[in-house]
């Protein structure tokens, strides 16, 4: 799980709890609906930016990096073009095939990574409520440790679908510099990427660099 929003949460909860010491006679009523706000806000707000992202990986132009900052800008259209510097490069018929193998497969990195960032949307929704009814109910030290384990058990099948999806990334990648020269500064990609994802401690955070 990504620890920035444990120690986000963490932050305000100083906050909640001096509002908790001037509101004692809080109704559980009034806690169930600032949960039932927070969720419903944070999971609307996620599922925005999931969709808006999907539609843009699936309709625009994909942007390429590169490790080399020197590397001119580079894309992959939707018609399996690839420009660098504004050139189009010249390919044929098969390496076209395989950019645009390699736009879905992006493409499908990103939904699944935009499902996760779902889940763990929901979950966040639902511990900032926990949090609030803990310390209006003055049993707030074990928080934390709650909240953790719950997010970290909510994204973890997702977590691991997200994972499944990068070595057949890595194979087009890699085919895709071996096939095109102008592509190789692109490959950001490597094994190590995949087996930090596949590792017990990836649940503290996963980063992709494609």
């Amino acid at each position: 799980m990504n620890k920035s929003f444990v120690i986000t949460l963490l932050c305000v909860l100083p906050l909640l709890g001096a509002c908790g010491q001037k509101h004692d006679d809080a109704q559980p009523t009034a806690e169930a609906e600032k949960k039932s706000f927070l969720s419903k806000a944070i999971s609307s707000a996620a599922t925005k930016a999931s969709g808006e992202v999907r539609k843009k990986l699936r309709e625009e132009d994909i942007e390429l990096g590169s490790k080399d900052r020197n590397a001119p800008k580079a894309k992959i259209t939707p018609q399996g073009d690839l420009v660098i510097d504004g050139r189009t490069i010249d390919i044929d018929d098969t390496q076209r095939a395989m950019l645009l193998e390699y736009r879905d497969q992006i493409a499908t990195v990103a939904e699944a990574g935009a499902e996760v960032g779902l889940i763990a949307a929901e979950a966040a929704g639902d511990a900032v409520g926990a949090a609030i009814k803990g310390i209006f109910s003055g049993n707030s030290d074990d928080v934390e440790k709650k909240i953790e384990a719950d997010v970290e058990a909510r994204i973890k099948e997702p977590l691991q679908r997200l994972c499944g999806t990068l070595p057949p990334l890595l194979e087009t990648q890699q085919a895709l510099a071996e096939s095109i020269p102008e592509f190789a500064p692109y490959r950001k990609m490597d094994q190590s990427d995949i087996d930090d994802c596949m590792k017990e401690d990836g649940m503290r955070g996963v980063r992709i660099d494609i």
